[in-house]
């Protein structure tokens, strides 16, 4: 069945059951008394009445239109998506960073290790301050001081038995785009 056709049959269906349903509400209230009509509100039987539509003047002309305008909307047509600069929603958000740490080319030394690459060997206090040293993954001892600048992060704090690092995190998810990593001693 077509929407015009299921249109037509919904549009004469109320037209049938408005103003039969209507009657009976309307002989059941009791005609008014002679002090109500004497003033000028409207009685509540007066304003059903006006609001009833005849039976008799139905205009269809309308429904149809409002029917066939719907129905050349939908002739024809196909929904096509047109991205216009937005990103794929079926691609992961964080694919491109991990593709670009891949291929990104990293400092030689320290500034080149991430947090996760470095073993903390040992702390030493000084009259300058704490300093830690922390083997990297070439095997190569590096001395670490608060504020030293990593590949992936900074160390933040150190101290008598662990050092703190601010790792920078790629996580669209996360509130906070830092977390810090303790490191502690390694045992021997």
């Amino acid at each position: 069945m077509s929407r015009r056709r299921l249109g037509l049959i919904m549009a004469a269906g109320l037209l049938v059951v408005l103003p039969a349903g209507s009657r009976p509400a309307l002989a059941q209230q009791s005609p008014p008394s002679p002090k109500k009509a004497k003033s000028g509100a409207k009685q509540p039987a007066e304003a059903a009445k006006e609001s009833v539509l005849p039976s008799g003047n139905v205009d269809v002309s309308k429904i149809d239109q409002i029917l066939r305008g719907e129905e050349k909307v939908f002739e024809g047509q196909k929904f096509s998506y047109d991205p216009a600069g937005r990103r794929d929603p079926f691609v992961s958000l964080t694919r491109g960073l991990q593709e670009e740490r891949k291929t990104k080319e990293r400092p030689p030394g320290l500034a080149g290790m991430a947090i996760d690459e470095l073993t903390l060997e040992g702390i030493i206090e000084t009259s300058s301050g704490t300093i830690a040293i922390a083997q990297g993954r070439d095997k190569l001892s590096y001395i670490l001081r608060p504020g030293t600048k990593l590949y992936d992060g900074e160390v933040k704090k150190i101290e008598r038995h662990k050092i703190i690092f601010e790792q920078q995190v790629n996580d669209p998810k996360a509130l906070k785009p830092t977390r810090e990593v303790v490191r502690e001693i390694a045992e021997k």
